[in-house]
């Protein structure tokens, strides 16, 4: 399938998502984002498509956001000054407490562009970013929501939003300390310095580098390896691993306890059973 900005392609239960909007280096604007929005529902909802990887047309991953109309925004918003008489902190917990007072939904809350993030995080199969080169700002936290990140050798990664007087609003001020811990995402996102992809390999940002005109096939290899997996397990361990973040062993231990029930119940634990004692390799058909 060919859309106005992405590029889809399926293959052995993979689908192939390409942001495709080279004159802007794939900034992801309201247009791209509904179309990426429309593919990841039907991937959800395809029980023959199993794995998701999301890469960017070459040279680059994603820019980040689409800015055309960032000039226009800062303009009708009244550029209202910043109090004198109160700190950062003390101003943004009054916007905060304005925040709770309005009877929304969280994900109300998250205006534009800024919900695709949340929408890789909330996939229940598994996503893996293939960065073909540079993931700035917004591009770099849609690679953090990705389950995986593989990266080219041209890949680069940088929260350059502190550059343009801004804060990371897309989610990795929850993703990156979960990462690579504090002082790291202090460091990345207090200067906005770009990494190159062996240093991002280094913090973990990344599990693999590879040979820009490898990574591609070696993604969608070991993509297609996940593809055949008991990817209904993957999902509840996906459940459990994001839950598990916030408590403590016997919390994690008790919640594992109806997702082991749940996966016992499933074809595929059947199958893997099955193969194993027929010594044959498993056909799972993740349900």
């Amino acid at each position: 399938m060919k859309g106005n900005f992405i590029n889809t392609e399926t293959e052995g239960g993979v689908m192939l998502l390409t942001m495709n909007d080279p004159k802007t280096r794939n900034a992801i604007g309201e247009e791209m984002m509904g179309e990426l929005n429309d593919e990841l529902d039907r991937l959800e909802s395809d029980p023959a498509l199993r794995v998701v990887v999301l890469t960017g047309t070459d040279p680059a991953f994603c820019s980040g956001a689409n800015v055309k109309s960032m000039g226009r925004e800062n303009e009708s918003s009244g550029n209202q000054p910043l109090p004198k008489d109160r700190s950062p902190w003390d101003v943004l917990q009054e916007q905060w407490d304005l925040q709770a007072t309005r009877t929304r939904r969280p994900q109300d809350e998250i205006e534009g562009v800024r919900a695709f993030p949340l929408k890789l995080h909330n996939l229940q199969k598994p996503s893996i970013a293939a960065v073909n080169g540079p993931a700035i700002g917004l591009g770099m936290g849609i690679a953090l929501s990705c389950d995986i990140r593989f990266a080219s050798q041209k890949a680069q990664f940088s929260e350059m939003f502190v550059r343009r007087g801004l804060i990371p609003a897309d989610g990795s001020c929850w993703q990156l300390p979960r990462m690579i811990g504090l002082g790291n995402t202090f460091m990345l996102q207090y200067t906005g310095d770009i990494l190159e992809s062996d240093a991002a390999e280094k913090l973990n940002i990344v599990s693999k580098t590879f040979p820009h005109d490898e990574l591609i096939e070696s993604t969608l290899s070991f993509a297609q390896t996940i593809a055949q997996g008991a990817t209904y397990s993957m999902s509840l361990i996906k459940k459990l691993i994001y839950r598990s973040l916030d408590t403590d062993l016997a919390e994690s231990l008790r919640l594992a306890g109806p997702a082991q029930n749940l996966a016992r119940r499933s074809h595929d634990h059947k199958e893997g059973i099955k193969s194993f004692v027929e010594k044959r390799s498993p056909n799972f058909i993740g349900r």
